[in-house]
């Protein structure tokens, strides 16, 4: 197969790394100055040029391209991703929230504003904890808090008041509860029959502290039958239809004592770094499935073990853009023919660097880093305790010669939250340990 993967943040060359070993013929291509790859994969420095020749176009992103994209999606080639409306249920948290009411699928109650002083009213009125997040497609992603009581929302909105950031943002009532996801792949065929339930772990550190890095560590597993799945995402099969769905789609949501499953946010694209875990449970071969998909065929093929997967980084990670200091070309040690299945490559390329060979120290060619987030681990087992030691046993044998970078705890959270969601019927049939 011609493969042509249009990669513009880089996350998916572990998915480009394993289509290649299984024998398609890869072009990989994200943005200028971008070195994930380089010397590994195959690397275009425009994807224009190679989408008639592809045999399958994957699209990982839906954040950017989307005017560049459209003529090619119009033109019905054989493309893998969101665009349109399907990225807009993500990218236009109004829009998502209205589709997801129009098909009964009940959301948080939330009050948008557009003025500080009329919120900080709203919060003062109610003395409720809010989360807030920005309104509509292009809200300024600045205008994002978690407060677990209403005095932390006024400073927070008082704060943005001095700083004059814009645009519309909503509050929404914070709700208590166990956070679980649930997500599938959708095409001409409908629903792939495998239905994927994820736990997430969103902050840098152990016990959900420091900043939000948008992901370090995943735990999931793949299903037949999901609660989650009838609730949230089975009831927008009709629209997903309608606009021409092809991809993943993914709703996190949370589940409050009273067992109420309330959907927070749509991702509608392949997932990072949840498509790179992925690829640990993919029994067959990684690409030809997709092409299937998108010819209405459901011939995916994956373990039904738990798999862990643990974001490993390095240098001024999360803040390298702040630092600007350069963390290419770290040589990534701890690569072994025995655990190099379990690892996933993202910002990492060919490059010579010091190696110790025997007696001696020599310059060769080796995988070293092209940024600050060299790649993940993933760990398999029975039972989400048995894939946390298999995880961790891996991550520990890989080292930089920098301050590396992982949480050390990404599976702890079920201990507690699976009895919480199964005495309600959800992520029925996992284990802790």
């Amino acid at each position: 197969m011609k493969l042509l993967i249009i990669d513009p943040e880089a996350n998916d060359l572990d998915f480009a790394m394993r289509s290649q070993d299984a024998g398609h013929d890869v072009r990989f291509w994200n943005e200028s100055g971008c070195k994930a790859g380089d010397g590994i994969v195959p690397k275009v420095k425009a994807w224009q040029a190679s989408m008639n020749w592809a045999d399958l176009i994957c699209v990982t992103a839906n954040n950017v391209l989307q005017k560049e994209l459209t003529p090619f999606f119009k033109a019905n080639l054989p493309i893998i991703g969101s665009i349109g409306d399907g990225a807009r249920l993500e990218l236009d948290r109004e829009f998502g929230q209205q589709i997801l009411n129009k098909y009964d699928v009940e959301t948080i109650p939330n009050k948008v504003f557009d003025d500080y002083d009329k919120a900080v009213q709203y919060v003062e009125s109610t003395m409720k904890a809010y989360a807030c997040k920005p309104w509509g497609g292009n809200g300024d992603k600045s205008l994002s808090f978690v407060a677990g009581r209403p005095d932390d929302m006024i400073f927070k909105l008082e704060r943005w008041k001095k700083e004059k950031l814009k645009g519309k943002f909503m509050l929404q009532e914070l709700v208590e509860g166990a956070e679980m996801g649930v997500s599938g792949w959708f095409g001409p065929g409908g629903w792939c029959s495998w239905i994927e339930e994820d736990f997430e772990e969103k902050r840098l550190m152990n016990e959900g502290l420091g900043p939000n890095t948008g992901e370090q560590g995943t735990i999931l597993r793949f299903v037949k039958k999901s609660k989650m799945f009838n609730l949230v995402l089975e009831p927008l099969t009709e629209y997903l239809m309608d606009i021409g769905y092809v991809g993943n789609i993914n709703v996190n949501c949370i589940v409050d004592e009273q067992g109420k499953a309330w959907p927070l946010e749509f991702t509608c694209r392949w997932g990072w770094p949840a498509f790179s875990i992925f690829q640990a449970l993919c029994r067959d071969d990684p690409a030809e499935w997709l092409l299937d998909l998108l010819h209405g065929k459901d011939t995916m093929s994956v373990s039904t073990e738990v798999v862990i997967g643990v974001v490993l980084t390095h240098g001024d990670y999360p803040n390298s853009k702040l630092t600007k200091r350069d963390w290419t070309g770290y040589p990534i040690r701890g690569i072994t023919e025995h655990n190099m299945n379990d690892l996933h490559f993202v910002d990492v390329m060919f490059g010579k660097a010091p190696v110790k060979l025997g007696d001696r120290v020599k310059d060769q060619e080796t995988y070293v880093t092209s940024d600050d987030c060299a790649l993940i681990v993933t760990g398999k087992g029975d039972t989400v305790k048995a894939a946390q030691d298999a995880v961790y046993k891996t991550a520990w044998q890989v080292d930089l010669p920098s301050d590396t970078m992982f949480r050390t705890d990404i599976g702890n959270r079920l201990q507690s939250d699976l009895p919480k969601l199964q005495q309600h019927g959800f992520a029925r049939g996992l284990v802790y340990g």
